[in-house]
């Protein structure tokens, strides 16, 4: 009898849990699409004023123009000049109150750098913010280059280095990368929008900007006495030229000099350290410099019938061509503010606060000086619309980067406001911006992992796109990968969002969703 009531529950519990993954899985995200088409039916809501949206030509042409600079690095000729280019395109839409917020960051600059293993030179490339022990000027390895025996100690785990000692030695590690299931995206999402069920449940994306194993491992062999690191991309595409962020905010600076060299050419010094006994003879050189350097986010303003502001941003700055990231984001913020600049300011019920900034990769300091200025108190900012990477899709195919055809999943990261999770939804729909996935702000914990998170910090609602392609941190960011026929829908989706933002009281803005 006791068995057959188990087997009863047993059943029951089964079932629950079956009909809750379909609801998840299914019918929820059907009925907010579903819900959310019903809603767009006819014309958007700034229909009468669309002629007066660039063209699709005209945005890519922002993008051509960026990318043509090189890395828009602060403290560069190219930063300066991509600065320069942003301060003239507000002027020239009729921005008022154009300024450029003055920071100082720091430029950090490899000028050389090499790895030989046993008597084989390994093709290397930097890792970027490394040698750095918090002192400005030239940094450089010996004459000779670093001289010692280099060590395997697989992912870098406090247990790999037990029985290995690195004192005074080069490291050699795996890196790998993590990945976001879809399933999980769907089941968490405001809204799933892919029509064409191009998203299958049983895959992942790869997270490009923090690998899973680093920078612990780093750390970790620089607190053993390790001499150098060198960081084997092993979940990666076959590039080594992966330009990693400044980790130094996790608590020490990145001290030692470090290196990336591709998974096969890891296999080749794994190899070779095991042939040699556990260790082998290894010289590891490079030069470069660490200044302290002048950044400027640009900022400009469409006043409209109220003082209340939206802020619309994106950052103009890069380490790679830096096409996607984030000349594509870049591109489409300026096709929203020349779109708006034409649109009579006692048709904008509030006033658009454009904002570009230029130190997405060097510890965001001129993030830091707009918080100071504009989010004093003396500027009611209602929220932040914030636009990052329109991308294609690449896929790994034998190591080798491969466009697939379809634009790179976008997240929209959204504050827990009905109001604002509404109006974007209908307009991402309305304008069929397909692959796009809506979530909360908070999915990944108190940060957001966009540009709009400094801001996000400060209380203000935020409605955040990005995408993450795998080549997002990578000198293959060229041209070639962004979507270019989704720049003008995206505008023109961005655009309608802001229309209807500005329609809401400024008390809406402060309602979170239950």
């Amino acid at each position: 009898m006791k068995g057959k009531i188990w087997k009863k529950i047993t059943a029951g519990v089964l079932i629950a849990v079956v009909l809750v993954a379909v609801f998840a899985l299914y019918v929820r995200p059907w009925y907010q699409v579903s819900s959310a088409k019903k809603a767009s039916t006819g014309e958007s809501p700034t229909a009468e004023y669309n002629d007066l949206m660039p063209d699709t030509d005209e945005i890519f042409s922002t993008v051509k123009d960026l990318v043509d600079m090189g890395a828009r690095t602060p403290g560069t000729p190219a930063g300066d000049k991509a600065k320069q280019y942003v301060i003239d395109k507000f002027e020239e839409l009729g921005l008022s109150d154009i300024e450029v917020v003055p920071a100082e960051t720091d430029l950090w600059q490899c000028d050389s750098n090499k790895l030989v293993v046993g008597d084989t030179e390994i093709p290397s490339y930097f890792m970027r913010h490394t040698f750095n022990d918090g002192e400005y000027g030239a940094f450089s390895t010996p004459e000779g280059g670093l001289e010692t025996e280099i060590v395997y100690v697989g992912e870098g785990k406090e247990s790999d280095f037990k029985d290995v000692d690195v004192e005074g030695k080069i490291v050699v590690s795996d890196v790998t990368f993590t990945s976001v299931p879809i399933a999980l995206t769907k089941v968490a999402s405001y809204c799933f929008y892919d029509p064409d069920n191009t998203l299958s449940l049983l895959s992942s994306r790869t997270n490009p900007y923090s690998p899973d194993t680093y920078p612990y491992n780093y750390f970790r062999a620089m607190e053993n006495g390790a001499a150098g690191f060198v960081g084997i991309l092993s979940s990666y595409v076959d590039s080594n030229e992966y330009n990693n962020e400044d980790y130094s905010y996790l608590g020490d600076n990145m001290a030692i000099p470090g290196l990336w060299v591709t998974k096969s050419d890891g296999e080749t010094i794994k190899s070779m350290i095991k042939d040699a006994g556990g260790e082998e003879d290894a010289v590891l050189k490079m030069t470069g410099s660490v200044e302290e350097v002048e950044a400027g986010a640009v900022i400009g303003f469409l006043p409209g019938e109220s003082d209340d502001i939206i802020m619309v941003h994106s950052h103009y700055d890069s380490v790679t061509p830096g096409a996607v990231e984030d000349a594509s984001g870049a591109s489409v913020v300026l096709a929203i503010a020349e779109y708006y600049s034409q649109i009579p300011e006692e048709e904008r019920d509030k006033t658009l606060m454009f904002t570009m900034m230029d130190t997405h990769f060097s510890d965001y300091d001129s993030h830091d000086a707009v918080v100071e200025e504009y989010f004093n108190g003396d500027y009611n900012i209602l929220a932040d619309v914030c636009i990052e990477h329109i991308a294609n899709e690449a896929e790994d195919v034998d190591g080798e980067l491969t466009l697939t055809g379809e634009v790179e999943p976008r997240i929209v990261f959204i504050s827990k406001n009905d109001a604002l999770i509404k109006i974007t939804r209908e307009e991402m729909v309305r304008q069929d911006l397909d692959r796009t996935i809506l979530l909360s702000a908070t999915i990944f914990g108190d940060e957001v992992p966009t540009d709009a998170d400094m801001f996000f910090i400060q209380g203000v609602p935020i409605v955040s796109l990005i995408s993450g392609p795998i080549y997002l941190y990578d000198n293959q960011d060229t041209i070639d990968k962004v979507a270019k026929d989704e720049l003008k829908p995206t505008a023109q989706a961005y655009s309608d969002i802001i229309w209807r933002m500005m329609d809401l009281d400024a008390s809406d803005y402060k309602k979170e969703s239950e």
